[in-house]
């Protein structure tokens, strides 16, 4: 993951630690599931897994990413790409909003 990417997913996090979510950075190592999204949010019991992407490389999820995000999504969980921390604080909403 980039800088830019990095700091992006911080700034992401602040946003929705800001707003009262349960959420966490999945670093990548080889003890590491493939694919996993960057930041995995627990939201009023909720799961939602955000792969972190910078605007340019929004299409840029590789295979076992989308692997992954749908056995997520299978499981009954939601995972997307987000760009930005109001895009992430939108999914987050809209996935409560949907569940309520």
């Amino acid at each position: 993951m980039s800088q830019r990417e990095s700091r992006l997913s911080r700034q992401i996090m602040e946003a929705l630690r800001a707003e009262g979510y349960f959420c966490f950075k999945v670093h990548g190592s080889d003890k590491m599931m493939a694919g996993l999204s960057d930041i995995i949010v627990c939201a009023d019991g909720l799961f939602v897994g955000l792969e972190t992407k910078l605007p340019e490389s929004r299409g840029n999820v590789s295979p076992v990413q989308r692997l992954v995000h749908t056995k997520i999504e299978n499981a009954g969980g939601t995972a997307t790409v987000v760009c930005s921390p109001q895009e992430a604080l939108t999914v987050v909403k809209a996935v409560i909003d949907e569940h309520s």
